[in-house]
């Protein structure tokens, strides 16, 4: 019988238990060169940091993501007609020699009444690093999602504090290279547009 792995529990051994995965760095995960935004998206940002750097570090995860995330996603609108925006669905994938499943906290997909071909990966708010890293959850669900959909690239994010940190799966045969890159502040404003700018060329890749 297979094992079962959940994205709530795995973890970096686990992976690579079962997984031929390597680590880089890049510059640019997303290219946002071409995307622009306006002089009000940007106010809304600053004023979004403005309301809560205060009181970022006393929030609930629940809080955070509702007051900080939310108007965020809100505001790009991740929807279009050939995907949009999922919360707390199933995911999973019986692989050769195990199977990975659990409930993704956001992904943006195809689909109308259930998701089918995920595009994008959002592992949310962790107030610091647990034992359970949301990197390794986020790696989980993107190596579920690019066997799912016999593709070779898929892209995420995951988020601990205040900061997040994109990321990029290649497939490449068997084996696999994440490409990482360092983290953006989401409590500095030049930090925060950036984010924004990366939301939006995701939007504009996957929801015509």
């Amino acid at each position: 019988m297979k094992p079962k792995l959940t994205f709530g529990n795995i973890t970096f051994d686990d992976i690579i238990e079962y997984f031929d995965v390597s680590q880089k760095y890049e510059d640019n995960i997303i290219n946002i060169s071409n995307i622009e935004i306006s002089k009000e998206d940007r106010d809304m940002l600053e004023i979004l940091i403005h309301k809560h750097k205060v009181y970022f570090m006393d929030y609930s995860e629940e809080e955070i993501k509702m007051m900080f995330i939310s108007p965020i996603l809100n505001n790009i609108s991740l929807n279009g007609i050939n995907a949009r925006e999922w919360f707390e669905r199933e995911l999973s994938f019986e692989f050769e020699n195990v199977i990975i499943s659990g409930k993704t906290d956001f992904m943006l997909a195809s689909g109308t009444i259930n998701p089918k071909e995920p595009y994008f990966f959002i592992q949310e708010y962790k107030k610091a690093i647990p034992s359970n890293n949301p990197k390794w959850q986020l790696l989980a669900e993107l190596l579920v999602a690019i066997n799912k959909n016999r593709d070779s690239l898929i892209l995420g994010t995951y988020i601990i504090g205040q900061y997040w940190y994109f990321v990029k799966l290649i497939k490449k045969d068997n084996s696999y290279i994440l490409y990482n890159i360092d983290s953006y502040d989401s409590l500095k404003i030049d930090d925060l547009v950036i984010i924004y700018k990366n939301l939006q060329a995701v939007k504009s890749l996957y929801c015509k």
